[in-house]
């Protein structure tokens, strides 16, 4: 076990020390790893990861659909749903900060990504926002928050990086974030009416619009509805896979662009740029997430505390309940697709042996990864905000904390309610 401890304590203090995820997971587990292989076998078998993972048919998906929101965004269609958002949920309690989530719920369905839903929503609604008067941190609450919805509800891409790391299907774990997200859209709804309504001073009334108008917003939504219908109705009708409709919908979207007269090379570059740069993060940390790994296959880490857990008599709840706050002190100091791949060889079999479903797993741990972009001092989306707007972290980090217990309460609801989870997979798949 020298090796792995050797391994292990350089990854630690490598994370510890502020060096990036991927080079602190690939020197950890190269390190470990040759004492027990040699160099030469060594080399092998990183070559062979490096491989697969970069020509992975599941994570390919990745870079299709990051293409697919930056070119949405580029091309102007997410300020168009803003405002049709803004149109459709305004009457209700809190105006615009209503908007921001159903805004951000939709987003969610064209991107994936948590952080581009944060950015775009912050910088097309908060400086109007700003400009009518309404409560600064709650507005930027309601932004950070609604971003996060990025990552629970489909297609989300933390749900195929997991699907890869634990082979569980990438359509069933789509399916499941549905309810999930949409619940967790609506209690963040719930919350601002609330607070609106004991204290209206914190968002101004806006003006109200018939219903001719609605229908109208409705049928600008058209683009984002038909890409809904290519992306899950082909993953769900048995059509397609998840990756074939990713290419499907990046093709869309650059049809979309070409409609609206923005599909030239500036555009075309900008949205390259950026999907390159997000994949490339990913797809390192996926590698040197997969090196640790094996390093934990070769000293029987996992099998070990299988086996321990096993004869300590130690229920599923508790051992859950405990991964909760392990996620939870984590998410404080490691972004969250670094958190999810670090832990998931030693937690996808732990869970396995204790008969739970992976499929609910995997929304359990993207909740926690929820919490985690907006909890400091390493919350990617308060930052990622605060560069959005230029207002004080201060003010993000207060605004978002409501949401956060939010957040949190959907762990409870899923332990006592696990069919939230499950029922869509169960019924579609």
């Amino acid at each position: 076990m020298t090796g792995f401890f050797a391994g292990a304590g350089l990854m630690l203090v490598l994370l510890l020390g502020g060096v990036w995820v991927a080079i602190a997971l690939g020197i950890g587990g190269v390190v470990g790893l040759m004492v027990q292989m040699g160099l030469t076998r060594l080399q092998l078998m990183v070559g062979i990861i490096g491989w697969e993972q970069s020509t992975n048919f599941v994570l390919i998906a990745v870079p299709l659909f990051i293409f697919m929101g930056e070119m949405l965004f580029q091309a102007g269609i997410m300020n168009r749903i803003y405002d049709a958002a803004s149109k459709l949920v305004g009457f209700v309690p809190g105006g615009l900060l209503q908007t921001n989530i159903a805004a951000c719920t939709v987003f969610a369905a064209c991107s994936g990504s948590s952080v581009a839903s944060a950015a775009t929503i912050g910088s097309v609604a908060y400086p109007q926002l700003s400009q009518r008067g309404y409560n600064r941190p709650l507005a930027l609450g309601s932004i950070a928050a609604g971003g996060t919805l990025g990552i629970l509800v489909p297609p989300s891409i933390i749900f195929i990086i997991y699907g890869s790391l634990a082979e569980v299907s990438v359509g069933r774990l789509f399916m499941a974030g549905v309810i999930p997200g949409l619940l967790l859209a609506i209690l963040y709804a719930a919350y601002i009416a609330g607070r609106v309504l004991i204290n209206p001073a914190l968002a101004p009334r806006e003006r109200g619009v018939g219903w001719g108008e609605r229908l109208r917003a409705v049928g600008t939504l058209w683009q984002v509805g038909l890409l809904a219908l290519v992306v899950l109705g082909g993953i769900y009708g048995g059509i397609a896979s998840p990756t074939e409709v990713a290419a499907l919908g990046a093709t869309l979207a650059v049809c979309f662009a070409a409609m609206e007269g923005k599909l030239n090379w500036s555009t075309i570059e900008r949205a390259g740029r950026s999907t390159v740069r997000q994949t490339s993060m990913i797809l390192f940390i996926v590698i040197g997430a997969k090196i640790i790994s094996l390093l934990f296959i070769q000293y029987r880490v996992s099998t070990t505390l299988v086996a321990w857990i096993a004869g300590s008599g130690t229920s599923a709840t508790t051992v859950q309940i405990v991964l909760c706050l392990l996620y939870l002190m984590l998410g404080m100091f490691f972004e969250g697709v670094s958190m999810m791949v670090i832990t998931v060889p030693f937690v996808v079999p732990l869970m396995v042996s204790l008969n739970v479903d992976l499929v609910w797993l995997g929304v359990l741990i993207c909740i926690m990864i929820e919490v985690s972009l907006i909890t400091p001092p390493v919350g990617v989306n308060l930052y990622v905000l605060q560069g959005a707007t230029g207002e004080p972290l201060r003010d993000i980090i207060v605004g978002s904390a409501p949401f956060v217990v939010i957040q949190l309460l959907m762990v409870p609801l899923l332990f006592l309610l696990p069919w939230l989870a499950l029922y869509l997979p169960s019924r579609l798949f």
